[in-house]
């Protein structure tokens, strides 16, 4: 999941710009460093089985102590659970591997384009339909939201009204769509494949039907929302689908899928301010050397507690993130030890630096961490600035 967090106010070179907005712009830095997440295995670090939060504390798992700080380390797992040692690289990186680019990177290009049969917006659209989206979570969940939201209207025929953000979460945040994304770049870019508009018709001054509000279960396919939503839209006129994440199947034709990509790619376009904010975090990370890595790691108090998973931090960890994992009403029972075994935990900063110096990356590297408060603070931080001593934040 994609969650942004509000930062304190810091002194900058740059305008001041709101909270999401600020982060956006660290976003525009982001590499899918941490891609591997759902691949990886449960941590060679923690020791034993991480005990339910919900049960008896017999499968009690000792806090990691680091392990990075002393030697280098064999870390000893494969895919089939055999015992496979390899030594994570105790200086510069790889000689042979170039890891800052690919020799095939030149046979990659652009597929994006609707086929010459996908019909355009005016023929596709019907008349007083309109669809409102309200977007959930952090500001990558939010952009899939709205990548979704784009691709829902086109399948019931309908006009879309410029998606509404979560100013009402965790975060607190009061931005709108059009303090992070170029609006009318937003509208014009997708002008061929879905009618967009600002706000809702009006006659009097009064807008002319009042939104049904609803909400479509996750992952629903196009059959779905013609069975479920389409209805409801013929007959009273615009609906507003709430808590919009991940409500959209990933099982679609392709002209559906590359519409996903234009929104994603072409349509939906940061705002000058935080375009500018990006530059000059570049410039600044460029500055210091050629290449650097820039991490997300992922790490938040609420990220973790969303997560439901353990880290060994004993009756404290348990009683900080059960508090936050409140918030979210509907969520299933914790299952940590579950959550380890099959790879769906955060790792800790401690083992993205063992990743990464496993593949090949020297202590030379510069990272740029571009996540918010990370849980444990500078103790969970120590050993990745260990391993990766160019460490830098928002604060260069």
């Amino acid at each position: 999941m994609a969650f942004q967090r509000r930062r304190r106010q810091e002194r900058r070179v740059v305008p001041a710009v709101p909270a999401v907005a600020a982060i956006s712009g660290g976003a525009l830095l982001i590499i899918a460093v941490l891609a591997f997440h759902s691949l990886l295995a449960p941590s060679p670090l923690l020791n034993g089985a991480a005990p339910d939060m919900a049960g008896p504390a017999r499968h009690r798992r000792a806090k990691p102590s680091s392990i990075l700080l002393k030697k280098p380390v064999d870390l000893q797992r494969n895919a089939a659970g055999a015992v496979d040692a390899f030594r994570v690289p105790s200086g510069k990186g790889s000689p042979v591997t170039d890891l800052w680019g690919s020799k095939l990177s030149k046979d990659y290009h652009g597929c994006s384009n609707a086929s010459s049969g996908f019909a355009t917006a005016e023929a596709n659209t019907l008349p007083n339909r309109y669809l409102i989206i309200a977007t959930s979570g952090g500001l990558n969940q939010q952009r899939t939201g709205i990548i979704d939201g784009v691709v829902a209207a086109r399948i019931l025929n309908a006009t879309l009204v410029v998606p509404i953000l979560d100013q009402d979460s965790f975060w607190n945040d009061a931005s709108d769509f059009s303090d992070i994304f170029d609006v009318d770049w937003f509208i014009t870019s997708l002008t061929k494949d879905v009618k967009i508009i600002k706000e809702l018709p009006e006659k009097d001054g009064k807008v002319i039907w009042t939104p049904y509000t609803m909400r479509v279960p996750r992952k629903c396919t196009p059959r779905c929302y013609q069975s479920r939503v389409l209805p409801v839209l013929t007959k009273k006129h615009v609906v507003r689908l709430t808590k919009f994440d991940y409500r959209l199947s990933n099982k679609l034709d392709i002209d559906l899928q590359k519409l996903r990509c234009r929104v994603n790619y072409q349509g939906l376009k940061f705002t000058d301010q935080i375009q500018v904010m990006g530059d000059t975090l570049i410039q600044r990370m460029k500055a210091r050397s050629k290449h650097f890595i820039a991490l997300h790691l992922r790490f938040e108090p609420d990220m973790l507690a969303f997560s439901g998973c353990y880290y060994g931090g004993g009756e404290k960890e348990r009683t900080e993130l059960g508090a936050i994992r409140k918030r979210w009403k509907n969520l299933h029972a914790s299952n940590p030890e579950k959550g380890h075994r099959h790879g769906k935990c955060p790792l800790i900063p401690e083992e993205v630096g063992l990743m990464l110096r496993a593949l090949g990356f020297g202590n030379d590297v510069h990272l740029y961490v571009a996540s918010g408060e990370i849980y444990g603070g500078e103790e969970t931080l120590a050993p990745l600035k260990a391993l990766f001593p160019n460490f830098h934040s928002k604060k260069l």
